[in-house]
């Protein structure tokens, strides 16, 4: 990170006073700050306004933590409590590698410095998991985020950009009356879905970015690769940063999510798990044995224990919770 040039609330902000800011950080949040460390936190704050601007604006980016409740801001961060105090060291130098990683980040630093998970904090608009958000655009377009998703609105003279950071994004795109015309265009890191006329969704993964068409249509342009592809109305298709992948047809239960529903007709037990894990902090496992058993129902988002909790009812299978956030589907024991 050497050379990053930081900044807090968008003034420039000496780089040693971030990863001082940081460093606190670290250590409230794990949960294990002894008394004279948190009296040394207030004190620091106290000793200078940058100190105190620092603060402020990594606390804001980190989630909005007030008092840093020393249990729930551990969870927050990591997902999971840590089993014992001596694990301690551990959870420091964790969090502490995470801050030195992400404070370019989180103060707002250049692109090429901040991770994936300081992008999200740092995006116009975005949701944590399980949480869904709709927005109305500059140009009255709607945009509905899932769970887990951030994006960028970038609106100029010329065109209607929405930047898909992370997750996935339905758009309702509004009727274009500016002259000259601008398009409207979702980017991903893999390359540009346009709408033409268009409801559609858009979701980025690691390795390529698919599009579901509602209504209209979508042309899918690489960002590496030449030509382009139309998915229509009734169809998905998707792109790698090389090259579109054939369309496909698909229903409207791609996009239950919206009202708050996982629908599935006969889908393997390992992808049911990855679908609902977006959905839920922690870790989703399946035993092989199982991963391919099929399931069918509807599901919905906003409780997911019992999701889980009911599978042995319609599937041979136990599920087992080995900690609050670690979740294994295993095959039924014989009892």
């Amino acid at each position: 990170m050497r050379g990053a040039k930081v900044y807090a609330n968008g003034q420039p902000i000496d780089l040693a006073i971030a990863m001082q800011a940081a460093e606190w950080l670290t250590t409230l949040m794990s949960g294990a700050a002894t008394p004279a460390e948190q009296t040394a936190w207030r004190h620091w704050r106290q000793a200078h306004p940058e100190h105190e601007r620092a603060w402020r604006h990594i606390e804001h980016v980190s989630g909005g933590l007030r008092e840093l409740d020393a249990q729930a801001s551990r969870k927050a961060l990591l997902h999971g409590p840590m089993s014992r105090p001596a694990s301690r060291r551990k959870s420091l130098q964790l969090l502490a590698c995470m801050a030195s990683i992400g404070v370019a980040g989180w103060f707002g630093a250049r692109p090429e410095y901040a991770p994936g998970f300081a992008r999200a904090a740092l995006a116009d608009a975005s949701t944590g998991v399980g949480e869904r958000r709709e927005l109305t655009l500059p140009d009255g377009s709607r945009a509905h985020l899932n769970s887990g998703s951030a994006v960028n609105i970038r609106f100029t003279g010329t065109q209607r950009l929405l930047q898909l950071v992370q997750g996935e994004v339905f758009i309702a795109t509004a009727r274009e009356t500016g002259v000259p015309y601008r398009p409207f265009l979702v980017e991903t890191a893999h390359g540009h879905a346009q709408a033409l006329g268009t409801r559609y969704s858009v979701r980025q993964g690691d390795e390529r970015s698919t599009v579901a068409v509602e209504e209209g249509a979508v042309r899918l342009t690489p960002r590496h690769g030449d030509g382009s592809l139309v998915i229509r109305a009734g169809q998905g298709g998707g792109m790698t940063a090389q090259q579109t992948l054939p369309a496909h047809a698909v229903t409207p239960d791609i996009w239950a999510w919206r009202q708050g529903l996982l629908l599935a007709d006969g889908m393997p037990l390992r992808d049911f798990l990855h679908e609902l894990s977006r959905y839920r902090h922690g870790l989703l496992g399946c035993d092989d044995a199982v991963a391919r058993l099929r399931i069918s129902g509807v599901f919905p988002l906003a409780d997911l224990d019992a999701v889980l909790l009911s599978l042995p009812n319609s599937l041979p299978v136990d599920v087992r919770l080995r900690t609050r956030y670690w979740v294994q589907v295993e095959a039924r024991q014989q009892r």
